[in-house]
């Protein structure tokens, strides 16, 4: 969700990304309307998504940093152009601080929120990675209560995110190094889920490294449990801190069958909802090219000495194939790796 408290304007995990991967992009290469051109001064790039991107500024009246996100108003090899709807629901999910109407003559809108953090997720994740600074389970425990919490107030607002991906994370690191807070951002393809799909967005729902198995055998009726799919690619990105996706690969139908292969074909075979989908055949088609006869080796990728039996029990049930057994936003915060204290058979939770 919309950050509501600044962050100071120098933080160290900034320095050291610039320092690591090169200096972002100079925020003079976006061009403001007058109106807010007066109030904002663009200082650098901070990331960019499928319908535009978005910028660190100063506020000149509020002596703040901010962050600007641009949405474009055409399509370009770049972006997706964003109509008055998707505005509308941008602007409404990040409780915007200031947002332009469409007065451009190229149509673009724009969203001025407060200055969450200096890096996404992924960004953050590479650095560790670069400077051999791997998450130990209880920062991956921490960062996924933060995420599941997020994401359960976001379901039940009666909203799917969609887009659930470490890009749309932002993460504000503070100096002392003892507290990282993780925000969602990034609501441009969410939607009501009695809304689904009726403005024909479904088969966007996040980029393929992060899209759960029901919606690559084409399924439009799906829950909150896509979402909750996404943050189990980010769990297991977290825990192995390569800064890479874990389904990560060059095409779709590939990247489909690595995560068979790793989560298992019963589960998606199992699934009621899969006699349901157009294509009455897919089962028996998922058996002929033997993606049924996967079995899933995710516990010998993540074995107990990398990731406890109860941390292995949520990323299981976050990548549980079935959707229909995959851990719901609720049931993942009540399993007993996110309780803080146990003594004998009594359990404190947080």
């Amino acid at each position: 969700m919309a950050a509501v408290v600044s962050a100071e304007e120098k933080e160290p995990p900034e320095a050291a990304m610039k320092k690591e991967l090169g200096p972002a992009p100079c925020g003079s290469c976006i061009t403001l309307p007058p109106a807010v051109a007066e109030r904002y001064e663009p200082l650098e790039k901070l990331g960019e998504g499928m319908f535009g991107d978005v910028y660190k500024a100063w506020d000149r009246v509020g002596r703040r940093l901010v962050a600007i996100k641009r949405l474009s108003g055409r399509t370009d090899d770049r972006f997706v152009e964003t109509s008055l709807r998707y505005f509308a629901r941008e602007g409404m999910s990040s409780a915007p601080a200031a947002a332009t109407p469409r007065a451009r003559s190229d149509g673009d809108c724009f969203v001025v929120t407060m200055y969450a953090g200096p890096l996404n997720l992924r960004q953050y994740m590479r650095l560790r990675s670069v400077h051999g600074r791997p998450f130990h389970e209880a920062e991956v425990r921490d960062a996924m209560r933060q995420l599941l919490s997020g994401a359960r107030r976001v379901h039940d607002a009666g909203v799917l995110h969609r887009d659930m991906v470490p890009e749309n994370v932002i993460v504000d690191e503070k100096r002392d190094g003892k507290k990282v807070i993780y925000r969602i951002c990034g609501f441009g393809v969410s939607e009501r889920a009695a809304r689904l799909d009726r403005d024909g967005s479904a088969p966007l729902a996040s980029p393929s490294p992060y899209r759960a198995p029901e919606i690559f055998l084409g399924s439009q009726d799906y829950d909150g449990r896509v979402d909750t799919w996404g943050l189990g690619c980010i769990m297991a990105e977290l825990i192995a801190c390569s800064g890479k996706p874990f389904f990560g690969a060059d095409l779709d139908a590939k990247v489909f069958e690595k995560m068979q292969r790793a989560v298992g074909t019963q589960g998606i075979v199992e699934w009621s909802g899969l006699q349901r989908l157009a294509r009455r055949d897919l089962a028996a088609e998922l058996r002929e090219k033997g993606y049924a006869t996967y079995t899933g080796c995710l516990q010998e990728v993540f074995p107990e000495e990398v990731l406890s039996e109860a941390g292995f029990e949520v990323l299981s049930g976050l990548l549980d194939a079935n959707p229909e057994r995959r851990l719901t936003t609720k049931a993942a915060l009540r399993k007993p790796w996110f309780r803080r204290f146990s003594f004998g058979g009594c359990c404190f939770v947080p």
